[in-house]
């Protein structure tokens, strides 16, 4: 079933598979929903979806609206079809269990940014939009970005959005990169500024080099280049334990019979992660089925992830 073809109607919430057969299509519980306020959430998000279709956004009036939804100019647009959308199926699929093709998708003629190539919009009522540099329209690669993992990446986001967790949602995001380096930096950068904070001393550096070395100033460089690594040593460090958190609950799911810990633990929030890392072994039943009896979303993490049978020995992780 395509769900952005499906309308609120369509879903039979009398039926028991609805949140998992959701689930599988990236619409996730939220933390703290029954499935009453699941159900109410999804069926106004279908409803949201319309406004997105291309004939919604076709023309001045309708690039008007979807400005006026994202609160940013972006010119005409071109809405990306299926066949590109589901080249990141695969990968989110393998990753994290989910095919999202209701994620409205488009191609800007406005460009956002020299090397940008692609971003998600979380609209004021919550509804997630992304956006594709328009190079990618008739190429899978440009510059550093290909195209299917710029899209898993911004699907995840998209996916995840409900969640309102940012310590992992880099994490996540970048897990859908071929580049082993991407994927293990990724998360040091989790908000804007992380990256400003970055650049700025780096730029700053570099203009006092161009100053010193031409004669203009003589200043002396060490407190430039001790404010060009203090940052991203923060960074580094920062990440590490993370990591070594997220690696660690990720054996113990294998332990318990995960079939895909990661798309288990993709559904869960940064201090869930921390909590299960660090429950002890003897108390990890309880941890799960106490989750469980809780909220509708560990009912759906355990009954699509957890195999029915356990594993005599406990598998271990390598942690990167």
């Amino acid at each position: 079933m395509l769900f952005r073809e499906t309308d609120h109607a369509s879903v039979d919430w009398d039926n028991p598979d609805a949140p998992v057969v959701l689930d599988s299509h990236g619409l996730l519980a939220a933390p703290g929903e029954t499935l009453e306020s699941y159900a109410e959430r999804i069926d106004e998000l279908l409803l949201t979806r319309a406004r997105f279709d291309a004939s919604a956004v076709a023309g001045p009036d309708g690039t008007a609206a979807l400005e006026a939804e994202i609160g940013f100019k972006v010119g005409a647009v071109d809405p990306m079809d299926l066949q590109t959308l589901a080249e990141a199926a695969e990968k989110t699929d393998r990753l994290f269990g989910f095919r999202a093709d209701w994620v409205p998708a488009f191609f800007p003629s406005r460009g956002l940014g020299l090397l940008w190539g692609g971003c998600t919009v979380i609209t004021d009522s919550g509804f997630p939009v992304f956006f594709l540099r328009r190079s990618f329209r008739a190429k899978p690669k440009w510059f550093i970005y290909r195209r299917d993992e710029l899209l898993a990446h911004e699907l995840c986001h998209a996916v995840r959005g409900c969640l309102q967790d940012e310590p992992y949602e880099e994490h996540f995001a970048y897990m859908t990169s071929s580049s082993a380096f991407r994927r293990w930096t990724g998360n040091c950068f989790r908000r804007e500024w992380d990256a400003i904070a970055f650049l700025i001393p780096v730029v700053l550096l570099l203009a006092v080099q161009i100053v010193v070395y031409s004669g203009l100033l003589n200043l002396p460089m060490w407190p430039f280049w001790i404010a060009a690594f203090a940052f991203p040593a923060f960074l580094i460090a920062r990440n590490i334990p993370e990591r070594r958190t997220y690696f660690n609950a990720r054996n113990k799911l294998e332990a318990a019979g995960f079939s895909n810990p990661d798309a288990a633990l993709f559904r869960m929030t940064a201090p869930e992660i921390r909590t299960l890392a660090g429950t002890p072994d003897a108390q990890l039943e309880t941890f799960l089925q106490t989750k469980s009896d809780a909220e509708l979303r560990w009912q759906i993490i355990l009954r699509r992830f957890r195999a029915t049978a356990q594993p005599e020995n406990a598998p271990t992780g390598d942690e990167p």
